[in-house]
């Protein structure tokens, strides 16, 4: 992709829409909405409960209506828009003061989704006034813990409000917001959270922040509100073991990710996109597995396979890194969103996206209610219909990702990234839509056909070449262009034009951090497959565990070769036709058969979980295992200790 520091325009929320196996994905997302939006956790009596369920669910439900061009879907979202808009009080105040500040800001962000999909003046004039009232009462507003930390969330909402003039008092606003929360961008210049949280604070002083708040917050609209005032918030703010709880939450973190990039925007920092890099460079660096997503079972938990991955956090993250991917055109951001979308969206739900996990590790030999936690009150089994922190990230997952698919810059289209859709976009002064035909990442050719196009229409296409791949371009039956990080051409295209992308797209393997090896096609991180068995974990039925019927513990062979590691023989591929449900975990769209050996000592820890033992055997004899994409298992092995031939 050609470099430039102008920056990229995203297309609107409705400028790209699914199509193929990515559509009817969605559209099972949809019919899990329709679950959701029954709960009576979203409302009570018609009105917002306060929490930040109704807000995470009315913006993903905006999304999901923008995607799929739904008018029902909108409709309905107008009807929950209503509690919000309806909760402002006399100041403008959003939910009043029974509302934490954390679901104040989900409510700004739905807000703010909602009018650019429905140009609804009012909910404008809602933010305004909301502004307005934070603007007069901020500083005897008590904050802390994850709102504060939060608190830049506001910003973009902040951009739509000011407009091309934006009045002195919101930019004033604007600045208070940031430096009142954390100093993201000291954190992400010199990342300080190199280890797991449990290496970096001591769970009792953990425990003491997390019960300090809860106590404070509890008394809200009691007798003993007075506890949690303004200067006992900000004295508890300022406290060490306060600040690493927030600045190692995951989600804090995927949120944060994309602040830089913002700050640039409104006040016109130079240079900070590179601090966005940097953040993400470093929670990938530390706390990164193969699945592309960074480790936070609630807070950073190193690259060990067994940490989990907040399913939340990783909805947050697309959003992050295709904000940053705008400011810089950096394609490595491309390639993260990708992994996280096919890999940790792919694998959180069950095939008919019936229930949905709120976290997962790359080694996964079970799924189980016994790790059930505050934060994770159905551990990390699958939750059935309920509006589940998992499921309410479900919602926006894949409509922020397909935000990545294109973006446009003078008379430019830039494809970052590849699924069945169709992209609608302005260049120049006219208007084309191109549909993508393709089963990609599942399968390696991009078939673009121009649906319609205002005459001939002269521009530049730049495409993206994805990680461990290798790309050619071809036109009327020849190669234009080949490449393995990018590809541009200028081009005339017209109604009717087609083209296509082909991909090599090699079986890779991979030294991960934890000092294990991975296995890759392309995007899709391949898991082993020892069988499943799903069952309910309760009479209610609300919540499906998993666990293997077959062995897990077992490794690939690799060649005693120097450089990169490779298996010591090829693996067979088994190809099966491509449904319009790819992520099935019965009939997943291909298979790899790979040479392995049993390993001996491989076991569960005091845990339950399967650490890697560092004194780790192997059998003498190899046979061939089965390994599919980790979407398309609920159990599997991700990670694998090494493991080479003895004939070498």
């Amino acid at each position: 992709m050609e470099s430039s520091h102008d920056r990229l325009k995203m297309l609107p929320v409705n400028g790209v829409t699914p199509e193929g196996w990515l559509k009817d994905q969605m559209t099972l997302v949809n019919e899990l909405q329709k679950k959701l939006g029954s709960s009576s956790a979203l409302l009570s009596d018609g009105k917002w409960t306060g929490g930040e369920l109704l807000p995470r669910y009315l913006r993903g439900l905006c999304l999901l209506a923008a995607s799929l061009s739904d008018k029902q879907l909108l409709e309905k979202a107008e009807s929950f828009m209503s509690a919000i808009l309806d909760s402002a009080g006399p100041g403008g105040d959003l939910g009043g003061e029974h509302v934490g500040l954390a679901a104040k800001l989900e409510a700004v962000k739905a807000v703010l989704t909602y009018h650019e999909l429905t140009s609804d003046e009012k909910a404008l004039s809602v933010l305004r006034k909301f502004f307005k009232n934070q603007y007069n009462t901020l500083s005897v507003t008590p904050m802390w813990y994850d709102g504060r930390a939060r608190l830049p969330e506001e910003l973009p909402a902040v951009i739509a409000v000011g407009g091309e003039e934006t009045p002195i008092w919101l930019k004033e606003l604007a600045v208070k917001l940031t430096r009142l929360s954390c100093d993201w961008q000291r954190i992400a210049d010199r990342f300080p959270y190199k280890h797991p949280f449990s290496r970096t604070i001591s769970a009792s002083a953990a425990r003491r922040v997390v019960r300090t708040v809860k106590t404070a917050e509890e008394a809200v609209g009691k007798r003993r509100a007075r506890l949690f005032s303004s200067s006992k918030a900000d004295a508890e703010w300022r406290k060490p073991s306060h600040r690493v709880v927030v600045e190692t939450d995951g989600v804090n973190l995927a949120k944060a990710v994309k602040y830089p990039c913002i700050y640039d925007k409104f006040f016109g920092y130079a240079g900070r996109e590179s601090l966005s890099l940097r953040l993400a460079g470093a929670l990938e660096r530390y706390h990164g597995n193969a699945t592309g997503m960074f480790a936070a079972n609630g807070k950073l938990a190193g690259p060990l396979p067994t940490g989990g991955m907040d399913v939340e956090c990783a909805t947050e993250l697309l959003e992050s890194l295709g904000e940053v991917l705008a400011a810089t055109g950096e394609c490595a951001c491309a390639d993260l969103m990708e992994e996280i979308t096919f890999n940790v969206i792919g694998a959180a739900a069950l095939s008919d996206m019936s229930a949905v996990r709120d976290v997962l590790p790359t080694n996964r030999v079970r799924s189980s209610t016994e790790t059930a936690t505050d934060r994770y009150p159905y551990g990390d089994a699958y939750a059935v219909g309920v509006p589940s922190r998992g499921a309410l990230a479900m919602l926006a997952a894949y409509p922020l990702f397909l935000r990545s698919v294109c973006m446009v810059r003078e008379n430019e289209l830039n494809f970052f990234s590849y699924a069945p859709c169709t992209v609608k976009a302005d260049v120049g002064s006219s208007s084309i839509r191109i549909k993508l035909d393709t089963g990609y990442p599942f399968r390696n050719t991009v078939v673009f056909r121009v649906e319609e196009a205002e005459g001939d229409v002269s521009l530049r296409l730049n495409f993206r070449v994805p990680r461990r791949t290798s790309m050619q371009l071809i036109s009327g039956g020849q190669v234009v262009a080949t490449g393995e990080h990018g590809i541009s051409v200028k081009c005339i295209l017209r109604t009717g034009s087609t083209f296509m992308l082909k991909f090599n797209i090699p079986l890779t393997a991979s030294y991960n951090r934890d000092g294990t090896v991975s296995l890759f096609k392309g995007s899709l991180l391949m898991a082993s497959r020892p069988g499943e068995e799903l069952f309910f974990d309760s009479p209610d039925k609300r919540t499906v565990c998993a666990r293997p019927t077959g062995k897990w513990a077992f490794a690939p062979v690799l060649a005693k070769r120097g450089g990169k590691p490779t298996l010591v023989t090829n693996e067979r591929t088994v190809v099966s036709p491509l449904t319009q449900r790819p992520l099935t975990h019965t009939t997943p769209p291909f298979e790899l058969k790979v040479l392995c050996r049993n390993t001996i000592g491989w076991e569960f820890d005091e845990d339950g979980l399967p650490t890697i033992p560092g004194n780790l055997r192997f059998a003498e004899e190899a046979s061939e295992r089965t390994f599919v994409p980790f979407c398309c298992t609920a159990v599997g092995i991700a990670h694998f200790p090494v493991c080479h031939s003895k004939a070498e």
